[in-house]
């Protein structure tokens, strides 16, 4: 059974990420302000989405990658936000790089609406992605890294 991983955020590392995982046969569906950077995505095979709340439905996890942290409150809880559409257990990964209250409050949150929080900031470039060679700092309970 192939996972349906949504994304917030089409940026160079999120684009480069969501390329590899396309390469790998998952199904991938997008959101991001800007819609033309969806474009080549989708072009790949990515479905491109309107809201964050249609890129999270249906998925088994929800990966985002913004600028701060009242970018991620607003796709994660604004109007037509990502979390009222994640279904109970979903994982939401945050690999934002946001400040330590508000990444606290946000996984609060995530957990009370019946989903998983993994906090999983990304260093490196884009190329480092495209290789493989990602570094993520995971802050996640041991089963949901598994998973």
């Amino acid at each position: 059974m192939t996972q349906t991983i949504g994304f917030l955020g089409a940026g160079r590392m999120a684009a480069a990420m969501i390329k590899r995982l396309l390469s790998k046969g998952y199904e991938i569906k997008v959101w991001n302000r800007n819609q033309a950077k969806i474009e080549p995505l989708a072009a790949l095979g990515a479905t491109g989405c309107s809201t964050p709340a249609a890129a999270a439905q249906n998925c088994d996890i929800v990966i985002s990658f913004m600028a701060d942290d009242s970018a991620s409150e607003a796709v994660w809880l604004g109007d037509n936000g990502a979390l009222a559409a994640m279904g109970k257990g979903a994982l939401a990964i945050e690999c934002s790089t946001l400040s330590h209250a508000f990444v606290l409050d946000l996984a609060q949150k995530i957990e009370a609406a019946g989903c998983r929080y993994i906090d999983a900031p990304v260093t490196g470039v884009p190329a480092d992605v495209e290789a493989g060679n990602t570094v993520f700092l995971i802050g996640a309970e041991t089963s949901d890294l598994e998973r």
